[in-house]
């Protein structure tokens, strides 16, 4: 698949796409001052030849960005699961792989660079974000919930840091895996509703299906306990609608990331009520002496 999309000769191919980008900014450049020099130049032609550079740019960020991609995508499907809790070698590939390609990738000149690196790092959020929305996990024990909100932590930082390294822009991006470690191990429904607020202050895309994956993640099956919680995203999604102001593409990340299993818990919850209950009733069911005729009209006499 990526020789189909890249050909033989993918250093090549790189090459000639980051030259041709890397010719925009000087091109940008003489386009403004022509338009200085010569009063004939319109600005309606000033303004197409800039939508044209942009154009070149965008599609030469989207096919860099989209190659880093294909290569590092098979490591994202062995994120969050219970095999990651204890291996890192997903995340490390994930990591050793970005930085191979940037060492190519430098040579753009900026801004072109911002913009490819700004897209990478979203993107590479976003995907994390979608392992562990797919709700693989769920904690069943303090201990489980303290490791995997560590796992979280320390992967959240170490991309902090790779895109400190790589100078992107984009630092917004750094709080949203911090804040989904934090309320996986957070004990007190207070301070998991002040972290969900948090969250959902930082990033206005969340919604109450993301806080919600994320209990389930948690194991918290009480529903008065994530009813309040969840109460605290419909308040701000209220207030939000209310003020009529939403984030641009360039400040939207959950928007992008779906919740492939919401209720896993809640269904494993409900099944230990029915069972409870299924079992209290069998106990309290008189015992069968006679024949099935007989036990079926003493139950139709009881109803």
């Amino acid at each position: 698949m990526q020789s189909g999309m890249f050909g033989d000769n993918e250093d090549g191919y790189v090459s000639k796409t980051i030259a041709l980008v890397n010719c925009c900014p000087p091109f940008r450049g003489f386009v403004q001052r022509c338009a200085q020099c010569d009063p004939s130049v319109s600005e309606d032609s000033l303004r197409r030849a800039n939508k044209a550079l942009d154009h070149i740019v965008q599609l030469g960020v989207r096919v860099l960005s989209e190659r880093l991609y294909l290569h590092i995508r098979p490591f994202f499907e062995r994120l969050v699961k219970r095999k990651w809790l204890s291996n890192a070698e997903p995340y490390e590939q994930i990591e050793a792989l970005i930085k191979e390609h940037f060492k190519k990738y430098h040579r753009m000149d900026s801004p072109p660079y911002q913009l490819l690196v700004a897209e990478v790092h979203r993107r590479v959020v976003m995907e994390y974000l979608r392992s562990v929305m797919r709700g693989r996990i769920i904690c069943t024990s303090m201990k489980m919930r303290k490791r995997m909100a560590g796992r979280l932590r320390d992967e959240g930082k170490q991309i902090k840091v790779l895109f400190k390294d790589l100078e992107s822009p984009s630092c917004w991006l750094d709080g949203a895996i911090a804040h989904l470690s934090e309320i996986i191990q957070l004990e007190d429904v207070p301070s998991i509703q002040m972290e969900v607020g948090v969250l959902v202050r930082e990033f206005p895309d969340v919604r109450k299906k993301h806080v919600s994956a994320i209990l389930n993640i948690r194991g918290l099956t009480r529903q008065s306990e994530r009813q309040e919680i969840l109460n605290i995203v419909k308040d701000l999604e209220s207030s939000e609608a209310a003020g009529g102001s939403m984030p641009t593409r360039e400040r939207l990340l959950f928007h992008e990331v779906p919740v492939t299993s919401e209720v896993p818990c809640l269904n494993l919850g409900l099944s230990r009520v029915a069972l409870s209950a299924s079992a209290c009733f069998t106990a309290l069911r008189p015992r069968q002496r006679r024949g099935r005729n007989t036990s079926q009209e003493t139950t139709e006499d009881g109803l």
